[in-house]
């Protein structure tokens, strides 16, 4: 009987022992996909930076080197940017879209700093969850609108939609992401916003923060 009780006491450990690692494991799984998401939506946001890019302003093409944007360029920024990124700049945009969309529930509270191997995410986003999902709201306003831009075909929306996104992620980032030079590396200008042309816009941010939205 003694020996029955000891099995059944090995195999309840081992089960709950696997069951443990796999909870950890999804865990993990969730922090990862959310933070590749970020990556590839800030890869895309520094790409539609062409669309504001001034005269001096260094570009990355898509073969990975840079350029330096002329002020003799004659081009529209939609043309400037099919030749830079191979790629259509609404194409970028839909993809920030989507991604924003398929990841915004991807914050639990069992994915806190305080329950996962590693997070970029600051302990704020679940202190003050409210305010995490506000900042959150609005880039992805910023995104609607910008891909409406594109679909009214407006220049002037469009530089002003993009400068808004950035403004968005780059808020959000200050506030709720921890600053690692890696970061700054792989995503680009896209991390903190602050791209030349959009001083204009963080002004209307600062008097009026809802500005992203509208």
């Amino acid at each position: 009987m003694k020996a029955i009780l000891n099995f059944l006491i090995s195999i309840f450990i081992l089960v709950t022992s696997i069951s443990i690692t796999h909870a950890e494991d999804e865990k993990q799984t969730m922090v990862d996909v959310r933070q590749q998401a970020m990556q590839a939506m800030w890869s895309r946001l520094d790409r539609l930076s062409t669309l504001i890019a001034m005269p001096g302003d260094a570009v990355t093409t898509s073969d990975g080197s840079t350029i330096i944007i002329s002020n003799q360029n004659k081009n529209n920024p939609l043309e400037t940017y099919a030749l830079i990124h191979a790629k259509e700049a609404k194409q970028d945009a839909e993809e920030i879209s989507n991604l924003l969309v398929q990841v915004e529930d991807f914050w639990p509270r069992h994915t806190s700093v305080a329950n996962v191997k590693s997070t970029n995410a600051e302990r704020l986003v679940w202190i003050i969850p409210e305010a995490f999902a506000r900042y959150y709201k609005d880039a992805v306003y910023a995104s609607k609108n910008l891909n409406n831009s594109f679909s009214n075909k407006d220049a002037e929306k469009i530089k002003r939609s993009v400068c808004m996104l950035a403004l968005s992620c780059g808020r959000c980032h200050a506030a709720f992401r921890k600053v690692r030079f890696d970061n700054l590396r792989k995503e680009g200008r896209g991390w903190t916003g602050n791209y030349n042309a959009c001083w204009e816009y963080k002004n209307e941010v600062t008097i009026n923060s809802t500005a992203i939205r509208d």
